[in-house]
C-alpha cells in the first residue's frame, strides 16, 4: 500500500531547477503555470489571488494581471493533476503535493533543535546546498532566493557548530565549506571553517581560508572584522612559535 501511495505522489522540486512529477512521470508545464505553482508553494499558506496576480505580472494593467492568472490556472489544470486549490479570493497548494523546499524547512527545524554526540541525524545535503530556482530571474524569485539563502546559511553554520561540538571536525570542515561556497564573503561561515581546520591541527589551511576571505572582502572595499582578526592573530602567533 505504501508503495502505491509513493508512486502516485505529486512532487514539486524548487531547489535547483523547477521539476514536477506525478505518478512517477514528469509533468511538463509552460512557464506561466510553473511560476504560478512555484510562487504559491513557496508561500506555505493560502495567498490572495490579487497578490499572486500582481506579483507574477506586475508590469501590465489590473485586467492583464488577472487575465494572465486565469490563463496560467488553465494551463496548470490541463495535465489533470490536483495541484492548487483556488477559489474567488485565494489560492493554496493542494494537499498531498510534496515540495522539497518544505522538506528543507523541516530539516532546518531538526538542525536548530540540536543533538547530542552519537545521535546525529542523517542530513540530505542536497537540500542544504541547492540554490532556489536556478536560472529564474523574476524580481519575486530574487527576493525568495535571498530569503532561502539566508535560511540555508544559518542551517549550515548551526550544523557546523554542532559537528564541532560533537568532535567531528572533518565533517565540520565540509559543512563550513558548503556555506562558504554559497557566500564567499560571509565571515561567520569562514570563521567556522577556520575553527574546524584548527580542530584538525591544520593551521596552514586555516590561514589559507582567512587569506581567501580577506581577498574577497578587499574586492568589496571591506576588511575583516575585529573578531576574525583576533582569531587569525592567534593562528599567526602559533605558526611563529612553531
Amino acid at each position: 500500500m505504501a508503495t502505491v501511495a509513493a508512486s502516485s505522489q505529486r512532487r514539486l522540486s524548487l531547489l535547483g531547477g523547477f521539476s514536477l512529477t506525478a505518478a512517477g512521470e514528469v509533468v511538463r508545464l509552460p512557464g506561466n503555470a510553473q511560476r504560478l505553482l512555484a510562487f504559491v508553494a513557496l508561500q506555505g499558506r493560502a495567498v490572495s489571488r490579487a497578490r499572486v496576480a500582481f506579483t507574477l505580472w506586475p508590469d501590465g494593467t489590473e485586467a492583464h494581471a488577472y487575465g494572465s492568472l486565469r490563463s496560467a490556472l488553465f494551463e496548470l489544470r490541463r495535465p489533470g493533476h490536483d495541484l492548487l486549490r483556488v477559489n474567488e479570493s485565494q489560492a493554496q497548494l493542494a494537499p498531498g503535493v510534496a515540495v522539497d523546499a518544505h522538506e528543507l524547512l523541516a530539516l532546518l527545524d531538526v538542525i536548530g533543535s540540536g543533538w547530542t554526540a552519537g545521535l546525529e541525524p542523517a542530513v540530505p545535503r542536497r537540500l542544504l546546498e541547492a540554490e532556489l530556482l536556478t536560472e529564474w530571474y523574476d524580481d519575486w524569485v530574487q527576493v525568495e532566493r535571498e530569503r532561502w539563502l539566508e535560511l540555508r546559511l544559518q542551517a549550515l553554520e548551526t550544523l557546523c557548530r554542532l559537528q564541532l561540538d560533537a568532535g567531528l571536525p572533518s565533517e565540520a570542515v565540509a559543512t563550513g565549506l558548503a556555506a562558504v561556497r554559497a557566500d564567499p564573503t560571509r565571515e561567520s561561515s569562514a570563521r567556522l571553517v577556520i575553527a574546524a581546520q584548527l580542530a584538525m591541527g591544520n593551521q596552514a589551511q586555516a590561514m589559507a581560508h582567512y587569506r581567501h576571505l580577506e581577498a574577497g572582502l578587499r574586492e568589496l572595499g571591506l576588511v575583516p572584522s575585529a573578531v576574525t582578526m583576533a582569531l587569525v592573530s592567534s593562528i599567526a602567533s602559533s605558526l611563529t612559535l612553531g
